[in-house]
């Protein structure tokens, strides 16, 4: 399966498993990603953020492999600076999130779509989820959403009434679109069919990429079958325990104590 360093294409979650929980990208994975970079290996992240937010750790790394973005919902060559794919809500989604507000009133809710996040309903959990997103999002109510082209929907609230979100919503006949948990306090929709797994399928057909041994890892249910779709799926030693079940190798490190750097260490060691 490993042939060369060059053969290898790593698509990493970014929150929970590339970042620490400071957000701020550690010296030791900088440091593991730049060598494999430089031996020719490829590397791009896949992530629940918007491309505003995911945007500042692609010019730190320097990405040039294109990137996951809305979890799945949009594929992002940050060297054409172009959206290769996208895949947005239906329409129906409007409705359908008004059905959740109206029965849940307390839910952090955002609307997020190419051009930026559009927060329609703010709680304590929204607020903290904005200022670590670190791009200013647009406050208005969910019917001056403009309309199409909305890639998820994110609500935010504590972890147990969140749960009775998720119960309330898989009661409904949503059409058209399916639900992930992310974190704890993050519970999104999306279009159905669309996931972290299948984006990386779209990845692994593109022309500089087919061929390459794919490795994923990340942590949270939103990433599994982003580990599951691909050829060695690795998981970070907080990784909830679905994700290190379906892992090829679950790491011994946690996000904030290198687990990228771990993973591209296994990655030679294997070659």
């Amino acid at each position: 399966m490993f042939e060369a360093i060059d053969r290898i294409f790593i698509m990493s979650d970014l929150d929970g498993t590339l970042l620490p929980s400071d957000k701020i990208l550690s010296q030791k994975d900088r440091v593991a990603v730049e060598r494999f970079r430089r031996d020719g290996g490829r590397f791009a992240f896949a992530t629940g953020r918007t491309l505003q937010s995911a945007m500042q750790y692609i010019k730190e790394l320097s990405i040039d492999q294109p990137v996951i973005l809305y979890n799945g919902a949009a594929v992002y060559d940050p060297v054409k600076e172009k959206i290769l794919h996208l895949s947005p809500l239906p329409k129906e989604a409007l409705s359908y999130t008004k059905t959740i507000l109206e029965k849940f009133p307390s839910v952090g809710a955002e609307v997020l779509r190419p051009d930026g996040t559009y927060i329609v309903n703010v709680n304590s959990y929204e607020k903290e989820h904005a200022a670590y997103c670190s791009v200013p999002p647009i406050y208005c109510t969910l019917d001056e959403v403009p309309e199409g082209d909305w890639l998820k929907v994110l609500f935010a609230l504590s972890p147990e009434e969140l749960e009775k979100l998720a119960l309330y919503a898989a009661k409904q006949n949503f059409k058209g679109i399916s639900f992930v948990r992310s974190e704890a306090i993050f519970y999104e929709m999306l279009p159905e069919g669309v996931s972290k797994g299948r984006a990386l399928e779209t990845c692994r057909a593109l022309p500089n990429l087919n061929g390459l041994t794919i490795v994923a890892a990340g942590d949270y249910h939103n990433d599994l079958e982003l580990v599951q779709n691909a050829d060695f799926g690795a998981a970070p030693a907080n990784a909830q325990a679905c994700v290190k079940a379906a892992a090829d190798y679950v790491l011994s490190a946690s996000n904030d104590e290198g687990a990228i750097a771990e993973l591209i260490s296994v990655l030679y060691s294997k070659i």
